[in-house]
């Protein structure tokens, strides 16, 4: 079945920029919105905006350059926009300070794994212990894993100074700052039948039956919505620092190299949501041992931290 995507663009441009290299003066347009759904299995729209200005200053020999774009993407009619739609930023075209596709906003995404019973000495207690060939007691767990989901809306503005030194070569001082939040939550849902599998799953393992099956298991009841971490939806980044910019005409194709530093930026800790509960384990201390231990595991405090500096090389323009 897949994910076959038909859309059309209408758009609208204008620009009076003198130069498609390195531009000194004018000004550019551009407006579209993409809209899926004529045909294929997608529906989603997505207006995109973008506008640049050049100032020259001192006499034409410097330029004063400004860009904006913002996009916001959304299904509509029951439906979400597919996942590798999504917006990331972080890179040479837009946040130079970020590595390339790295700002996100960060969510859980619920899911389920197994864990061996243990003795606290470490050994495995076997399911059946006159038969340890029928191997380990094993625990069927609810987790939480974490996940980079992308955003919904982004926003970017760039701020350049390009000082000509001599012929192509040029030096500017630039400053980036952008935000990719999740405004729509509801667009973040869980695919159906993944849903259903979790939900229908038994969990846990307190006791065994006489044919070594699992009795006392429990059932969770997910949310179709992944968990969002506040504090990374809502995180402004900024990067401002000092470029290199040539132009090659030996591969035609400006080469750059730039160090950055990122004011703003995602510092931050987050732990793990935990649906793992002690009553899902055997009474006793391997019980509580296993308990114990799949929290360290699978509830893990994560450190989100953005560099501080970058310094990269590039064959690429911002705009």
């Amino acid at each position: 079945n897949g994910i076959i995507t038909s859309k059309v663009t209408p758009s609208y441009s204008k620009s009076t920029v003198d130069a498609a290299y390195a531009p000194h003066s004018g000004s550019s347009i551009f407006a579209a919105t993409e809209v899926a759904g004529l045909g294929g299995t997608v529906r989603s729209i997505r207006p995109i905006f973008q506008y640049k200005r050049f100032f020259p200053v001192q006499n034409r020999r410097n330029t004063v350059g400004f860009h904006v774009q913002g996009s916001f993407l959304t299904g509509y009619g029951g439906e979400v926009a597919p996942p590798f739609e999504r917006t990331y930023l972080g890179g040479d075209n837009d946040l130079r300070g970020f590595d390339i596709r790295s700002v996100s906003p960060v969510a859980f995404l619920p899911s389920n794994a197994s864990i061996q019973l243990r003795n606290p000495d470490g050994t495995v207690v076997p399911r059946d212990p006159s038969n340890p060939l029928r191997g380990a007691y094993t625990i069927p767990i609810p987790i939480e894993r974490i996940v980079f989901p992308g955003g919904d809306t982004s926003l970017v503005s760039n701020l350049e100074y390009r000082i000509t030194i001599a012929g192509p070569v040029a030096l500017a001082p630039f400053v980036d700052l952008g935000i990719n939040p999740i405004l729509r939550n509801s667009q973040l849902r869980i695919n159906f039948g993944q849903l259903a599998a979790l939900n229908s799953t038994p969990f846990g393992c307190p006791t065994l039956d006489f044919a070594l099956n699992c009795t006392g298991t429990q059932f969770e009841n997910f949310s179709d919505i992944l968990k969002i971490v506040d504090a990374t939806n809502f995180q402004p980044r900024m990067s401002t620092g000092l470029e290199l910019q040539v132009f090659l005409p030996v591969i035609n194709a400006p080469f750059r190299v730039y160090w950055a530093y990122n004011p703003l930026r995602l510092d931050t800790t987050t732990t793990t949501p935990i649906p793992i509960t002690r009553s899902m384990f055997p009474a006793g201390a391997a019980g509580d041992y296993t308990y114990q231990n799949a929290i360290a595991v699978y509830s893990p405090t994560y450190l989100l931290r953005e560099p501080l500096k970058t310094f990269r090389f590039s064959v690429a323009t911002t705009f």
